[in-house]
């Protein structure tokens, strides 16, 4: 099992299961725990996003049936909590705005057009992490509710990408001269994050930046 790293409870979970251990026995309760812990783990992942663990997992054999190749029916419950797994993630960030924006000048008015992650918690810490960054170093950033207006009435997703072409036209909308967008990547063996920085008068990349979290 992975070792959870807070105590900040989300939520309960309860569900039920199939396993061919049989309650009573050692090695057989040690499946049955796992397999507990694993369904509840698919379930809150589902439900919350990818940043949680399940702690305090308890089951109860709630029907037992004879012979070799029946499974038993199980109930599970246990509790959702946060993992805090931004800490890479804040480093990454603190890098690639600081590459990407090395040659935008500092009255420039920034549109955030999107950003892309695996779940909306990671997807809106971002965003909201990558303003503040960009806000402390004194540029201007147009007003998100504004940006999900726009993007409702053109037909787009709110955190969905979109080609850099209609990026362009939301941020003209928005009166921004400058856009970004940003998505984080992720693979069984690693994070990527990367965010591109247009300037809307010209369409052209003129930042960029790809970090390894």
């Amino acid at each position: 099992m992975r070792k959870a790293q807070s105590t900040e409870v989300v939520g309960t979970l309860e569900t039920m299961f199939l396993s061919y251990g049989i309650a009573g026995y050692r090695d057989e309760n040690a499946n049955i725990s796992e397999t507990a812990y694993l369904e509840l783990l698919k379930i809150a992942k589902e439900k919350y996003g990818s940043n949680v663990d399940v702690v305090d997992v308890t089951w109860v054999e709630t029907r037992w049936v004879s012979g070799l190749h029946n499974p038993s029916e199980f109930s599970a419950k246990g509790k959702v909590i946060l993992v805090n797994s931004f800490a890479g993630l804040e480093q990454a960030l603190i890098r690639a705005s600081g590459h990407a924006m090395k040659k935008v000048s500092q009255n420039s008015v920034i549109a955030i057009i999107y950003i892309t992650a695996d779940d909306l918690m990671t997807t809106n810490y971002i965003y909201d992490e990558l303003e503040f960054l960009l806000v402390k170093d004194g540029f201007i950033i147009s007003d998100r509710s504004q940006l999900g207006l726009i993007r409702q009435e053109q037909n787009f997703q709110i955190n969905g990408e979109v080609d850099d072409m209609s990026a362009v036209g939301i941020g003209k909308i928005l009166g921004a001269n400058i856009i970004i967008t940003g998505k984080l990547e992720s693979s069984s063996k690693t994070s990527r994050l990367r965010l591109r920085v247009l300037n809307t008068e010209t369409g052209q990349v003129i930042g960029a930046a790809s970090e390894k979290l």
